[in-house]
C-alpha cells in the first residue's frame, strides 16, 4: 500500500478521537524516525500502540477503526495491488500477511485483500473485552517473521521445504532476514515499491522488482 498504515494510524486518532494525543503524535513520529535512521527496537514501539488501543473503550476503538477503514484504508488499496493478489489466490497460493502493524489494524488490511492468514502482533484483551495495553505473542517484524512463519507452517502442516513453490512481497529492507529465509529454500522474492536499500539488495541478488503504486 503506499501508506504505512501504522503511522497513519496515529495520526488519524489524533485528528479524529476527540482526545489529546499531542504526545502519542510526537512519539509516532519519533519511532518513525528511528526506522528510518535504522535504530528501531519493536517492543517499545509495540507497547505504544497497544497502550494506545486502551486510551479508549472497545465501543468506541471499534467505531474510530470504521472510520479508519472507510476514509483511509479503502482508498489506499490500488486495483494493481488487488489484482496481484487476486492472481496469486486463482494459481491456488496460500495467501498469507506477516506485518509488523499490529493486528487489530492490520486484520481490515488483510480483509480488504482477501487475505486468509495474519501474522501480526495482537492485543490482549480483559475479562469484559476491553483492550488492557499489552501483547500476546510474539512480534512479526525483522527476524521475528522467520519464527512466525515456522510457526504457521507447523500448525497447519507445511513443510518448510514447500517453500520452495512461494513467492514473497516486500517493500521494506527490515523483511531481509525473511527473504534470505525464503530464498535458502529456493523461493521467490519480489521488491514491491521497495525503500532504496531494498531496491539496491534486489539489483544484487536480482530479485524482481514491481510497482504497483506511484509514491
Amino acid at each position: 500500500m503506499p501508506i504505512d498504515v501504522g503511522v497513519v494510524w496515529v495520526d488519524f486518532l489524533a485528528q479524529k478521537s476527540g482526545a489529546d494525543l499531542s504526545e502519542e503524535l510526537a512519539l509516532s513520529k519519533r519511532y518513525l524516525e528511528d526506522y528510518r535512521c535504522g535504530r528501531f527496537q519493536v517492543e517499545p514501539f509495540m507497547r505504544f500502540h497497544m497502550g494506545l488501543l486502551a486510551r479508549f473503550s472497545r465501543q468506541n476503538i471499534e467505531r474510530l477503526r470504521e472510520r479508519f477503514v472507510e476514509e483511509i484504508i479503502r482508498p489506499n488499496v490500488t486495483s494493481a495491488a488487488k489484482n496481484l493478489v487476486q492472481s496469486m489466490r486463482l494459481s491456488n497460493y496460500t495467501l498469507l500477511m506477516a506485518t509488523g502493524t499490529q493486528a487489530f489494524i492490520s486484520e481490515p488490511v488483510a480483509e480488504l485483500f482477501g487475505i486468509e492468514h495474519l501474522l501480526a502482533t495482537r492485543p490482549e484483551q480483559s475479562p469484559s473485552g476491553e483492550f488492557n495495553g499489552k501483547f500476546y505473542g510474539g512480534f512479526c517484524y525483522g527476524e521475528h517473521k522467520i519464527e512466525r512463519l515456522k510457526e504457521f507452517c507447523e500448525k497447519h502442516a507445511i513443510p518448510l521445504e514447500d517453500l520452495s513453490d512461494s513467492v514473497v512481497y516486500t517493500d521494506s529492507i527490515t523483511d531481509l532476514p525473511l527473504l534470505q529465509f525464503v530464498e535458502s529454500f529456493h523461493g521467490h522474492v519480489v521488491a514491491t515499491n521497495p525503500d532504496p536499500q531494498l531496491k539496491e539488495q534486489a539489483q544484487k541478488s536480482g530479485w524482481a522488482v514491481l510497482k504497483l503504486f506511484d509514491k
